[in-house]
């Protein structure tokens, strides 16, 4: 008996776990999907939105659990297919921003989902002709030119092909949109090199105007009034001869916390080298505050 009992135990513990009941889950996932499309083509975006977020997290529920590995499959084209129709749903709000985050899940999931690959082209074109940042504008496009070659590729012609000849973009007329792009990536970052000093003179500036706001939120917060005269006070006892120039003694002499006293002399330092850059000009000192 004790033989018999030890075997059962033995058995009970090594048994495999039970795999996950894809069907009982895609039954779920798959009322939720249709709920979420009978409410997108009644133009119910946020509703169809919430109805594909549910299936989502339903899909997200077997994470790390046994499945077969047709279910596996199942699932990863479910999901990336849910997070297409999410960034559909939010291209029609204009959220390109939001779409492309979605869509570009589903492409990591599955990157043979043309539908994702052609609505986030969509989006990365979009959003390159309404970018001001030439950097960003420049990422933009190669985004757009990345998505337009994949979906040209030999082996998503069988779905992409039908939605670029939809689109306008039969084989010819593919091939000029892609030499369009990639002119527009070159003379992007032609202009980026153009412009390059005046871009990093720009956010040094930026940088500088930062610090400075943060200086000056420091001082009203611990109740040190007189910016400029602070200043001029704080470059002098960090630049007297033998003195402690440490944040902690900065910190100790106002009673403030280091964090904050950080900020307070990295600023003085930072304006004491614009103010030997500048000169002693009147404007250069108001400039720094001091």
């Amino acid at each position: 008996m004790a033989e018999q009992k030890a075997a059962e135990e033995v058995e009970e513990v090594t048994a495999e776990p039970a795999v996950v009941n894809v069907a009982h889950l895609m039954a779920y996932v798959d009322e939720q999907r249709e709920e979420g499309n009978a409410a997108f083509r009644n133009k119910r975006h946020a509703e169809a939105l919430a109805a594909w977020q549910r299936a989502l997290d339903a899909c997200e529920q077997a994470d790390g659990k046994p499945m077969l590995v047709a279910d596996v499959e199942t699932v990863l084209r479910v999901r990336s297919v849910l997070h297409s129709n999410r960034g559909q749903a939010l291209i029609e709000q204009e959220w390109w921003r939001r779409a492309v985050k979605e869509l570009s899940e589903a492409v990591q999931i599955d990157p043979s989902n043309a539908k994702a690959l052609w609505r986030r082209y969509r989006c990365h074109r979009h959003l390159a002709g309404h970018e001001s940042d030439l950097a960003e504008v420049k990422v933009l496009w190669a985004a757009a030119q990345a998505d337009l070659e994949a979906l040209s590729a030999p082996e998503l012609q069988e779905a992409a092909g039908p939605l670029l000849a939809g689109a306008g973009l039969g084989p010819d007329q593919l091939e000029k949109t892609l030499g369009e792009i990639r002119a527009k990536v070159a003379a992007t970052e032609a202009q980026l090199a153009d412009t390059f000093e005046e871009r990093v003179e720009e956010q040094a500036y930026k940088g500088i105007e930062k610090l400075r706001e943060r200086f000056e939120e420091v001082t009203r917060r611990n109740g040190l009034h007189g910016n400029k005269e602070l200043a001029g006070e704080i470059a002098a006892l960090m630049t007297r001869e033998g003195g402690d120039k440490s944040v902690q003694f900065v910190a100790n002499v106002y009673q403030i916390d280091e964090d904050d006293a950080s900020i307070l002399c990295e600023w003085i330092q930072t304006a004491m080298r614009m103010h030997d850059e500048l000169g002693s000009s009147r404007a250069g000192l108001e400039a720094l505050g001091l």
